[in-house]
């Protein structure tokens, strides 16, 4: 029996920087389900570069999207790289940590708001499934706010762990003192290494429910 597999999110999903080198984590990762679990992975793809948490979230309006959900077992969803951008040009123009909270909190209720979209979906069936939320490596390891900002992200994002069918995929750990390895040319996009560190630590996240 086939395995389902839907991709939500933003250029990591895309595999932006890593297209040329074997695609990026999303397709790794299919291709490590498909050895191990010795079935084909139908795979689903919803995700453009630059998008936001609240854009993301719209993605869950849209039929075809709801219909892939419904019968995908395993779900992954990446966001809040842009969100962390914008919020962290704002703070270097004017100083404002409170931007850097907001965005923070913002970004955790859409990741919410998507957790709850699709167990409204999922509702009434018996067919097991699993969630993976990617949390946020470190692109700007020379601003320390953002540093700072991102470990209080990530911690307030394992919170979500708590809801059914959730796991967290800390990418933060995989990357942590490998950014300048890992980072492409644009030093923001991670490259084929980063990618396939991605693509395993999803893997052993998801060893444990499959």
């Amino acid at each position: 029996m086939g395995r389902s597999y839907v991709a939500i999110g933003d250029s990591l999903t895309v595999g932006v920087g890593a297209r040329l080198f074997g695609g990026g984590f999303v397709e790794r990762f299919k291709a490590m389900l498909e050895k191990r679990l010795h079935t084909p992975v139908e795979l689903s793809v919803f995700a453009k570069s630059g998008l936001t948490t609240e854009e993301i979230l719209q993605l869950f309006k849209r039929s075809d999207v709801r219909r892939a959900i419904a019968k995908a077992d395993i779900i992954t969803i990446t966001g809040c790289g842009n969100d962390l951008v914008q919020a962290v040009q704002q703070y270097e123009e004017g100083g404002d940590e409170k931007k850097l909270l907001q965005a923070s909190m913002h970004c955790q209720a859409n990741f919410r708001q998507m957790i709850q979209e699709i167990a409204q979906i999922k509702r009434g069936q018996h067919q097991p499934y699993c969630v993976y939320l990617l949390n946020l490596y470190n692109p700007f390891p020379g601003i320390p706010i953002a540093e700072r900002w991102l470990q209080q992200y990530n911690d307030h994002l394992r919170l979500l762990a708590a809801s059914p069918h959730v796991e967290v995929v800390d990418v933060y750990r995989a990357f942590e003192g490998h950014e300048r390895a890992y980072l492409s040319i644009d030093q923001f996009h991670p490259n084929h290494k980063g990618y396939e560190a991605m693509a395993e630590a999803l893997f052993q996240q998801s060893s444990k429910q499959l």
